[in-house]
């Protein structure tokens, strides 16, 4: 594996967007499509931007890091471990079935939620569980982007991936409700078997797990194995050395030693009874006081559960059920007051020039996702009696482990800053929409994945093309459909793209190489490639 493949992979992605900057002029869309002059980024663009990279996109950083910290105190956690092995050894046998299952939850919590990247906080967890169950780093990688990546193509309620698209074209949630719910199952289909194929060609050929997975009774009676094995093959080598040595030696010098020990060795036989005898009652008495206490699971299981759940809660859209429970909830906690002061409030958020808290719903990855985790967190190190050195020291080792992600992640943003303020992008959409006359599914799908790569998140993907787009096909009767091509081709390109964050993210974590992701999921992305085709074909026809 080549090292820093990603970062390389990263910084030609860079340098192709800069280079449009330097062959296309600027186009953009207001009242109409605007041709001006070439606006090429430099080299002191590249650092300049660095600050508002930081501004915008510091949601990246947070909500990576204050996973690395949860992960990294939870190892100092005898009951994190305990948990995995619990785990793993549930589903001994009927691993393919965990897979199974893991897949189709998380893409279905990601279509339905639409906690589409905050979701990479169960992303350790479901790793460590796959490496230790005999897997290798691609299926841990296809098991976790790949099945988010369905979520997204397939996006049912998930209105935090779609709003914008809806907002623009003008359509609700449950349009297209029914293509939406197709496309997750065929997605899921596909990408179950394939993994699950994949996966029992290569079990227990795994790769080295150190350094994601924390030390549990599995790999310590592994390790035990390996030193009492190597202290066999010590003892081994040493016999027929010692043989050869007696070899040498003369008959008179052999009786003679031989009547020297005579004595030595009844002494050395009543010797040893006795402190035989000795050893095994000081292990007895040692062994008492030493007993292992109970380590129980549920604690850490109920608050892992309840933070999930609020994090996924947290970004789906009450309002399109008419349900404003968490809004009456939040106001009720900010009103409540102990001798007229509002407590809850200024607990929760005291500086509301700098951020508000949010109703549950309406939570940002900014601002209350991370701080939740980091709370949790907490609560779990004082649930479990962490003292504060291994308190700070599993903070540490979490930040260590996620700040190459996180600065990966951030630093790919960098393409997005590039597209918004050099706009180049819509000269491709004008080449590929003017090819054919009126609404065509396959130019409309390269535009979406031309899009997707360049701007990377569907909001700006959205927001950079689909005024032209509209301007271009008036009628509005295909916008639905329309708004179908680009969530599912946004969730396919992302599969595969270079500008992938969680992509980008994952592979960093587990240290596998672009190109290594690309030969293993080729097919699949061509299997859905077909079916997404042939099942808008079909849409765009009826």
């Amino acid at each position: 594996m080549k090292k820093h493949n990603v970062l390389k992979v990263i910084l030609l992605s860079i340098l192709v967007v800069v280079l449009c900057t330097w062959i296309f002029p600027t186009a953009s869309y207001q009242s109409g499509l605007e041709i001006g002059e070439r606006n090429q980024a430099g080299i002191f663009d590249l650092f300049a931007y660095i600050t508002p990279l930081l501004n915008y996109f510091s949601y990246v950083l947070l909500v990576v890091l204050a996973t690395g910290i949860f992960y990294g105190v939870s190892y100092k956690i005898p009951a994190y471990r305990g948990l995995l092995d619990k785990i793993v050894k549930k589903f001994e046998g009927k691993e393919s079935l965990f897979l199974a299952i893991t897949m189709i939850l998380i893409a279905i919590i990601v279509s339905v939620s639409g906690f589409s990247f905050g979701i990479l906080f169960i992303y350790p967890l479901i790793i460590s569980l796959i490496l230790l169950m005999g897997y290798n780093k691609l299926v841990a990688a296809s098991v976790t982007v790949g099945s988010t990546m369905i979520g997204i193509l397939g996006t049912t309620l998930g209105t935090n991936t779609t709003y914008y698209i809806g907002a623009i074209l003008g359509i609700d949630t449950f349009s297209e409700i029914q293509t939406k719910i197709v496309l997750l199952i065929l997605g899921l289909i596909l990408l179950v078997y394939n993994v699950l194929l994949y996966a029992k060609k290569t079990k227990n050929k795994v790769d080295k797990v150190s350094e994601l997975v924390p030390i549990s009774s599995q790999s310590a009676k592994k390790e035990t194995e390996v030193i009492t094995i190597e202290k066999v093959e010590d003892k081994q080598e040493k016999k027929p050395v010692k043989k050869k040595e007696e070899k040498k030696k003369t008959p008179k010098k052999e009786e003679k030693e031989s009547k020297k020990t005579t004595k030595k060795t009844t002494d050395e036989k009543k010797s040893k009874k006795t402190k035989a005898y000795d050893l095994v009652e000081e292990e007895v008495v040692k062994v008492k006081p030493k007993q292992k206490k109970k380590i129980f699971t549920w604690p850490y299981i109920f608050i892992f559960d309840v933070l999930f759940l609020i994090l996924v809660l947290s970004m789906f859209d009450w309002s399109i059920f008419g349900i404003d429970w968490f809004d009456k909830a939040l106001t009720a906690i900010n009103d409540f007051q102990i001798a007229g002061f509002p407590i809850f409030e200024k607990l929760l958020a005291s500086n509301s020039a700098l951020k508000a808290l949010n109703p549950l719903g309406q939570w940002s990855l900014s601002f209350e996702i991370p701080t939740m985790i980091v709370i949790a967190t907490c609560l779990l190190a004082f649930v479990y009696g962490l003292k504060m050195d291994d308190f700070l020291d599993g903070v540490i080792s979490g930040i260590k482990k996620a700040l190459k992600p996180a600065i990966y992640m951030t630093l790919m943003n960098l393409v997005l800053l590039i597209v918004t303020w050099h706009p180049f992008q819509l000269n491709i959409t004008k080449f590929f929409l003017e090819l054919t006359d009126g609404f065509n599914v396959i130019t409309m799908a390269i535009v979406a994945a031309l899009a997707s790569i360049l701007n990377m998140d569907i909001f700006y993907v959205a927001q950079s093309t689909l005024p032209y787009v509209t301007s271009v096909i008036t009628d509005s009767e295909l916008y639905p459909i329309l708004g179908v091509i680009f969530q599912s081709v946004y969730g396919l390109t992302m599969l595969i793209a270079p500008t992938s964050l969680l992509l980008i993210g994952t592979l960093t974590y587990l240290d596998v190489s672009y190109g290594q992701w690309l030969k293993h999921i080729w097919k699949l992305f061509l299997q859905l490639l077909v079916v997404l085709t042939i099942v808008l074909l079909i849409i765009f026809l009826i």
